[in-house]
């Protein structure tokens, strides 16, 4: 986990409450009708279409985001979760450094979609939740290359950096259609690429 925040000279934060199973049902709901219906991509879409496309009445949705940057903060919090749940599952899942940085490109590639961030076109948060987010990632990226570089899989000059910004880059939509049927052979190539 993140270390205390007192350990990095800034105000510890309270941790937030968990929301009742019908509440974070109904958020994930907004999130994903938010996701569908183009918001992440600057797309002006009423908030009251993405309650409606949710299932939900614009009073919840209010409730929980009450404006559309609120709406956009909470989906890339929401990316950072996937993002840490996909990074942890390739450093216990993987044998090699190597190995870890394939599967979590291969993973996050496949939810590549559901990726609300700023590398991938979203706008910057600076809230403390994301940038908890964000540091999340960044812990887990460096221990995968680090754990690379000792057991003799990862060139030295690769840095966790390198495989985020890749990962991004490589998520993007081409403008020649939804699907780039390339994506593979670019991933053997990075992957070749930042081998020993």
């Amino acid at each position: 986990m993140r270390p205390p925040d007192e350990a990095r000279g800034e105000p510890a934060a309270a941790a937030p409450r968990p929301l009742r199973s019908d509440a974070a049902a109904n958020a994930e709901r907004v999130l994903a009708a938010a996701i569908r219906s183009g918001l992440s991509e600057g797309r002006p879409v009423p908030l009251a279409k993405i309650a409606a496309e949710a299932g939900v009445g614009v009073g919840t949705l209010y409730r929980r985001y009450p404006n559309r940057e609120a709406l956009l903060e909470a989906l890339q919090v929401r990316a950072y979760g996937i993002l840490t749940d996909l990074a942890e599952q390739a450093l216990t899942g993987a044998v090699t450094g190597l190995a870890a940085v394939e599967q979590f490109l291969v993973t996050s590639y496949a939810v590549r979609d559901q990726l609300v961030l700023p590398l991938h076109g979203a706008p910057w948060s600076a809230t403390p939740e994301s940038a908890r987010g964000r540091f999340r990632i960044r812990e887990l990226m460096t221990e995968i290359v680090e754990r690379g570089h000792a057991d003799g899989t990862i060139r030295a000059d690769v840095s966790a950096w390198t495989v985020v910004r890749f990962g991004a880059m490589l998520a993007q939509p081409m403008p020649t259609g939804p699907e780039d049927p390339n994506a593979d052979e670019q991933r053997r190539i990075f992957l070749r690429g930042i081998s020993v």
